[in-house]
């Protein structure tokens, strides 16, 4: 699949205006949470979809089967972050805690520790946060939430180079969307609401990259022998 095809995804649809609209009104609203899980499990479901073979992109319904998986989808990336949020927790707070006691020696060493500790946690935000969508996207495949800690396939998909340009791609496609926002963000409140909608059909492209970026790394694994089948890796 080209960079070219993975963008036109969302727009495979003859209604695909309606889901957009549909994806951004969720994702503006997604502070209350609800519209955040349900906009997680439309991610899935665009996963799955393009896991077995579909070229356009779902459409918004079954919402109570979005929302179970948007669900799981949360409980899954969360527990795949809870290293750096804990990496983050005890640097960034103990350097608070160092800068609050007022000694010039305690605001540096805060200081310090501040940086270090975002930077560490950055790090491990990117490698974690890699980790979670190789997870992430076994469970759309196999749709069991026990799937996304199946860590030999994890293991064998996130090693794949076919993956890692498929999610570096999405990361690019991410940065373009917060370009374009941070254009609309010159007019005042415009950035904020169209941006939802510029952030959710980049999470359409995404999803489609991921599932493309599997399917290409579990392929050439069996190819290589590494496992059959419904067969993880160990």
């Amino acid at each position: 699949m080209t960079f070219e095809d993975a963008l036109a995804y969302p727009r495979e649809r003859d209604d695909w205006v309606m889901t957009i609209l549909i994806g951004g009104v969720l994702t503006l609203f997604g502070v209350l949470l609800i519209p955040a899980i349900l906009v997680y499990g439309y991610v899935i479901r665009a996963v799955r979809d393009s896991l077995e073979g579909e070229t356009e992109p779902p459409k918004f319904e079954e919402w109570g089967e979005l929302f179970v998986d948007g669900i799981q989808a949360f409980v899954v990336g969360l527990s795949y972050m809870l290293v750096p949020l804990v990496v983050m927790g005890v640097t960034v707070g103990g350097s608070l805690v160092a800068i609050a006691t007022g000694s010039e020696a305690g605001a540096a060493a805060g200081l310090a520790g501040l940086f270090g500790g975002l930077a560490i946690t950055a790090v491990l935000s990117l490698v974690f946060g890699y980790v979670a969508v190789a997870a992430l996207v076994n469970f759309a495949k196999e749709g069991s939430l026990s799937a996304a800690f199946d860590f030999g396939t994890i293991r064998a998909v996130a090693l794949d180079g076919d993956f890692a340009v498929a999610w570096a791609t999405s990361i690019i496609v991410f940065l373009g969307a917060g370009v374009v926002v941070g254009v609309l963000n010159a007019v005042p409140l415009l950035g904020t609401v169209l941006g939802a909608f510029v952030f959710f059909y980049a999470d359409v492209v995404a999803a489609n990259l991921w599932a493309d970026g599997f399917a290409q790394a579990t392929e050439s694994q069996r190819e290589a022998g590494s496992f059959g089948t419904g067969e993880a890796a160990v």
